[in-house]
């Protein structure tokens, strides 16, 4: 009698096991995917006034690219923020810790030890916009601003005027200030949002209009700089008030220290979890089907 072998009604074959694994395996990594959702790349200002706050700038036209690094006094070696900036480019804001800093400036790709620095007390609750405004190699090439980031009411706008247009010792944009020197920034200033046309010159001549846009509950930053014989107007947002994240700013994404993405911990686990269960599903299927 010829022995018989008779294949389980429950074994599949090799390649339906192998195709049914891997889809096992695709649907628990979309559903992982789908628990964990996209994160936020960095921490946004809320103009809560509750973050620590600095960013990097660079506001001088003859200077070129530039690399900035803030360090920890503590701990030198410690670099919380750092970026390489051309003219114009304001970066993004990071949170730190509330403290003692030193700011260098080198030529961007340099290797020679800094020529400029400056030390920062950085205060709980405030925003800082670190600039380079000067070329003299001394401590004043890097201003301090501290910027104001409390929203304005909901149907309101508030800006201010960073004046990096060396054309004129000072320059006016009315009607948002008048009068800002070189490297500096005026007070901010409630305005209806919408296109707001500033008469930009030197005190007591004809201005050059140059539109600007705010929108409502917006906290920004108009930088004049110098561009083909003339000046431009760019809007930098610096908070989009409590319930709105702002965009970047404008040439924003060096690098830097941000805060750790909301729910990541929790997206992390549960995503090796699922993986976990995938791998285990798939090995088991391969053997049955083996």
């Amino acid at each position: 009698m010829t022995a018989r072998h008779r294949t389980s009604g429950t074994t599949l074959p090799r390649r339906l096991g192998g195709a049914f694994g891997s889809g096992v395996v695709a649907l628990l990594l979309l559903l992982a995917a789908l628990l964990v959702g996209p994160q936020p790349a960095q921490a946004q200002p809320s103009g809560t006034g509750s973050e620590t706050l600095l960013r990097l700038a660079q506001l001088q036209p003859d200077l070129p690219d530039v690399e900035m690094v803030v360090s920890s006094v503590a701990d030198s070696r410690k670099s919380v923020v750092s970026g390489t900036l051309h003219y114009g480019d304001v970066g993004t804001y990071r949170m730190i810790e509330p403290g003692d800093y030193v700011i260098t400036m080198r030529p961007a790709g340099s290797t020679a030890p800094p020529a400029v620095s400056r030390a920062l007390s950085v205060q709980t609750g405030t925003a800082y916009t670190v600039a380079a405004v000067q070329h003299k190699k001394t401590p004043d090439d890097l201003r301090v601003l501290t910027d104001d980031l409390t929203p304005p009411a909901p149907d309101r706008a508030r800006a201010r005027v960073i004046n990096a247009a060396p054309a004129a010792p000072q320059l006016d944009a009315q009607p948002l200030a008048s009068g800002v020197p070189c490297g500096d920034a005026s007070a901010y200033r409630d305005v209806a949002p919408g296109t707001v046309d500033l008469s930009v010159g030197a005190p007591g001549t004809p201005g050059t209009t140059l539109p600007v846009t705010l929108a409502a509950n917006q906290v920004a930053s108009v930088v004049l700089t110098s561009a083909d014989g003339g000046t431009r107007a760019a809007v930098v947002v610096d908070a989009g008030g409590p319930a709105v994240v702002p965009p970047g700013p404008v040439h924003a994404g060096f690098g830097g220290m941000a805060g750790p993405a909301p729910g990541g911990a929790l997206g992390s686990g549960v995503l090796a979890v699922l993986a976990a269960v995938a791998a285990a599903v798939s090995v088991r299927l391969a053997r049955r089907a083996g």
